[in-house]
């Protein structure tokens, strides 16, 4: 790299080639030594004027740029003060500007502009960045809001023409992100600072998404048209995941100017809903009057539907957020942007429109006095609206299952945010939306009804399409996982006709696929913890849960039950009955946690008859192995020892006739491998949530079962969760092979699964048969010398308590003891010899620590045998001098936390200024004999410094 020549090849520079190969945007940081090389303002002058040189070289102007960006990341103790600091930053932005100024960027100079904003912005300090001259700031601000829109416009004509190398794209998403760093800290600028670029930016990503004339998404580009339908329709990932980074940087700016973009998006919704019903009424019609339905002209139609689904995303990501595990909360901005217009709003107007999703808002006197927040949800309702009566007018083939799947998206992300807002969660509440959401009000219990309804409807009508119907369960999911939502949701008599519905297997819900059946029964059980009165609360369970029940047991305690197993029918109320039992183990909180686990509990014994029935199908007992997995995931946790005891013993059981039905059980070739990934998987998942207990425990001595009989004590238990696991590990490590380990999922819950047995149960391992122990002890070595990074780093983490067991005993002549002196040979050739991901440094340290407490004579040797394999003097030298500075860190090493934190400090900066360092005279040798081939060639010194770019 370039910086290396300024630097001249020193510590510093070898520690940064480490680090480039592992990744292209390094940041910098650099120690006050090199301050009055760097802050020479004629070093950055110079790198700019490099890049202007080469810029049409595009290997070379990558170069350079990652040079910039390394400058624009620059942090640490070379500032003196925040003033050198502001002046640096000052000069780079100016040298910014100057370079793109004035010039059309190349594509390969796209990624490394955004790189080196992207630095700037994350790596100086918010008030680094307001002391700049205003100026300048906003110079810089216009600056990234232009390369922005222009990168999105680049970006949006690289997915028309279907571009492998996507770097606008990239570029875009950097920028996107930049700006999201900037107003989420929007509190340190000057007020108001970042309204009109975000204005500029919402309209060209709007702009970019919607067709002609309105926007330039289906324009042709020197005779090349976007996508046909078909092409977009086989898209792997939903728009709303594959750019949910885009869409979260989009909203957010939206929030910022939402005087603009609230409106913008309720106004282009509207209208796009008018014109489709327009659109299929039209078309109705032509299809009455023609003989030839094949002759209709899609579109229009597939141009409305396109428009619809990203302004009911983007709404979507403006109006709310989805936090996981969070209380998602309406966003300040558009709280108060609410707040704000709330006395020019006329409330009964607006919840007049909310309620007439059949009608169109501007058709309703006194529309323009409305609230602009909710006019958008109803915009969104009147698409649902139009969707619905489409089918009941048998135009269901006219539309389109990715606009019903956006509207349940959107419905579902703001029914947790808006419906039956809590006012005590926030410091100012908007009149209109608690009037329209809040608790106890009309509008809400309007609401709830409204989406009930749409629910059921989709259900029956697009049974067919599963991504749509699992999106409509969800939203049914979210309805009722909240108790205060579901209190009103089980006032509707709609809610009770689906539970009846669904629990006789009536059609078309019967024709639904097994996850959105199993998601279904998930929501019914969460309905039945609403609050009703106990007649109404027994009937319920009553017509939900006990015909389950009774079917399950009607069939199986029949005498030729054995017989008749394998008929389909019979194996469809099996398969269903199993899938009903994941989803009433979904439905699991701490408060429902005890009439499920006993309600579950009967039906488990059962299962594991089922296992000897169905040996020879295996995705049956994958099922069956399911229920067990969900059943300790969600309920583990808050069982007290007594419940885990039960749960433990009827887990053993389950692996023992696995293991016994494994060893007899026919597998045809074709499908072995599979089947067998697939019940390994399982069952490690299973014993992973089984050991989850020592970690999460939320249980308080069985209090949440204290109204019912607690069984057997505790202190005369007979199975524990080491028993269980242990024996589970048995029937995994003889299956598991080297090419069911190229299966990435499985061989990722494999090591998470032996690393938490190591860590929770070290004492277990050396009592383990002499074959699994060898098998653990390769599967450890193999993940640390031929996996990815994360499962090196899980192996890792897995040897330090393994050392620790061998210091408590202090046996040594154990297997345990000598495989851990192999494994310190490993560590250190990883950390001292061998490329690592940096990341892994403190795992890889923690480790070595331990092992060199164990084995300091093994340890003294291995750095002899490095230091005498060294032929320049110089280099053994330093080398030696750091091996002593990190020996003086712990003198002598033991396990005692404060020497381990003191040996990862030195060891760090250990593999920073010695890594690769026994290498270096060899690429000493080679760079000068390159070096003196590039002079012969040329006497221009550009070629010199693009070798001392890649080096």
């Amino acid at each position: 790299m370039l910086l290396l020549a300024l630097t001249g090849g020193g510590s510093l520079g070898r520690h940064y080639i480490a680090m480039f190969e592992a990744t292209q945007n390094v940041t910098l940081k650099p120690t006050e030594t090199w301050r009055e090389a760097l802050l020479d303002t004629r070093v950055m002058d110079l790198f700019f004027t490099v890049h202007r040189k080469i810029r049409e070289d595009s290997d070379m102007a990558q170069d350079s740029l990652q040079c910039l960006a390394q400058l624009a990341s620059m942090h640490g103790p070379i500032f003196p003060d925040e003033s050198a600091q502001v002046s640096y930053l000052a000069h780079l932005v100016e040298g910014l500007l100057s370079m793109i100024n004035g010039i059309e960027i190349e594509d390969s100079e796209a990624v490394g502009i955004s790189n080196i904003i992207s630095n700037l912005i994350t790596m100086f300090p918010r008030s680094t960045l307001t002391a700049l001259p205003s100026d300048l700031f906003t110079s810089f601000i216009n600056c990234l809001t232009l390369l922005t829109c222009s990168f999105g416009r680049s970006a949006a004509l690289e997915e028309v023409l279907d571009k492998d190398d996507m770097v606008y794209m990239e570029a875009y998403d950097k920028l996107l992100e930049s700006w999201l760093t900037l107003v989420q800290d929007e509190e340190h600028f000057p007020r108001g600072c970042f309204v009109q670029p975000a204005v500029q930016v919402f309209n060209s990503y709007i702009q970019c998404h919607l067709a002609a004339p309105d926007g330039t998404r289906n324009l042709s580009v020197n005779g090349i048209s976007s996508h046909e339908e078909e092409e977009i329709n086989e898209l792997q990932e939903d728009d709303r995941e594959l750019f949910s980074d885009q869409l979260s940087s989009i909203g957010m700016l939206g929030r910022v100017a939402a005087d603009h973009c609230i409106p913008l998006l309720m106004s282009l919704l509207e209208d796009r809903v008018t014109r489709l019903h327009g659109q299929l009424q039209r078309t109705q019609q032509h299809l009455m009057a023609t003989s030839d339905p094949g002759s209709m002209d899609r579109k229009v139609l597939d141009d409305l539907y396109e428009d619809i689904h990203w302004l009911i995303l983007v709404s979507g990501y403006l109006l709310a957020d989805d936090p996981q595990g969070e209380t998602p909360l309406i966003p300040s901005e558009v709280m108060e942007f609410s707040i704000k217009h709330s006395t020019e709003v006329d409330i009964n107007t607006t919840l007049q429109i909310l309620g007439s999703p059949g009608e169109k808002a501007s058709s309703i006197p006194g529309c323009n006095r409305t609230d602009s927040v909710i006019r958008l949800l109803s915009a969104v309702l009147r698409t649902s609206e139009v969707e619905s009566r489409a089918t009941r007018a048998s135009l269901t083939g006219l539309l389109s299952p990715q606009m019903g799947k956006d509207i349940m998206w959107f419905l579902r992300r703001w029914a947790k945010t808006y419906l039956l807002v809590d006012e005590k969660l926030y410091e100012q509440i908007s009149i209109p939306l608690s009037t329209a959401f809040g608790a106890d009000t009309e509008g809400a219990q309007w609401i709830v009804g409204y989406l009930l309804e749409k629910v059921i409807n989709n259900l029956s009508v697009w049974s067919s399409e599963a991504e749509l119907a699992n999106d409509t369960v969800e939203l049914l999911v979210t309805l009722v996982e909240k108790r205060e939502r579901a209190n009103v949701v089980v006032q509707c008599e709609s809610w009770w006709n689906l539970a009846k519905q669904f629990a006789s297997r009536s059609p078309p819900l019967h024709l639904l696929s097994s996850s959105v059946q199993r998601s279904l029964m998930k929501a019914l059980v969460l309905g039945g913890f609403a609050h009703m009165d106990s007649d109404a609360k027994q009937q319920y369970w009553a017509e939900v849960l006990h015909p389950l029940q009774q079917r399950f047991l009607n069939l199986i305690n029949q005498e030729n039950f054995a017989q008749i197993s394998q008929e389909e029918a019979v194996k469809k109320e099996i398969v269903a009955t199993l899938e009903a039992l994941c989803g009433i183990a979904e439905a699991t909180q701490i408060d429902n946690v005890a009439a499920l686990f006993s309600f579950l509990m009967d039906f488990l014994s059962s299962c594991i008859g089922l296992m000897e029935v169905y040996s020879n199908t295996p995705e049956t007992i994958n099922l069956i192995i399911e229920v067990f997995v969900e059943v300790a995931h969600k309920q583990i946790c808050y069982l007290g020892e007594t419940k885990s005891m039960k749960l433990y013993e009827v887990c053993l059981t389950l692996l023992q006739v696995y293991s016994k039905n494994n060893q007899s059980r026919k597998r045809n070739d074709a499908t072995a491998e599979e089947d067998q990934y697939q019940d390994l998987l399982l069952i490690m998942e299973l014993l992973t949530n089984l050991l989850s207990k020592e970690f999460i425990d939320f249980s308080d001595t069985d209090d949440v079962f204290r109204n019912q009989d607690q069984g057997t004590p505790a202190s005369s238990r007979t199975v524990s969760a080491a028993d269980v696991v242990l024996y589970g590990v048995n029937i995994v490590l003889p299956l598991m092979s080297q090419d069911l380990l190229k299966f990435p999922s499985l061989c990722n819950q494999y090591y998470k699964l032996i690393t938490f047995i190591c860590e929770i149960f070290p004492e277990k391992i050396p009592q383990l048969p002499e074959d699994l122990f060898k098998s653990l002890m390769f599967s450890l070595e193999l993940g640390m010398t031929s996996m990815s990074s994360e499962i090196n780093q899980l192996c890792l983490e897995a040897l330090s308590p393994l050392a620790e067991q061998c210091a408590k005993t202090q046996e040594k002549d154990t297997p345990l003891f000598i495989a851990t002196r192999h494994f310190l040979k490993l560590v250190f050739d990883m950390l001292i010899l061998q490329k690592h991901n940096t990341e892994m440094t403190v795992a890889a340290g923690e480790a070595l620590y331990t092992l060199v407490c164990l084995h300091q004579a093994e340890y003294s040797e291995l750095v002899e045998t490095l230091l005498s394999s060294q032929r320049d003097a110089v280099i053994y030298q330093r080398l030696a001098d750091a091996f002593n500075t990190l020996a003086a860190s712990s003198t002598p090493p033991t396990m005692d936390r404060k020497q381990k934190v003191a040996f990862l400090k030195s060891l760090e900066e250990f593999v920073a200024n010695s890594r690769m360092i026994d290498r270096l005279d060899d690429d000493v040798v080679t760079m000068e004999t390159e070096l003196q081939s590039r002079r012969t060639q040329s006497e221009d010194p550009l070629p010199m410094l693009t070798y001392m770019a890649e080096h």
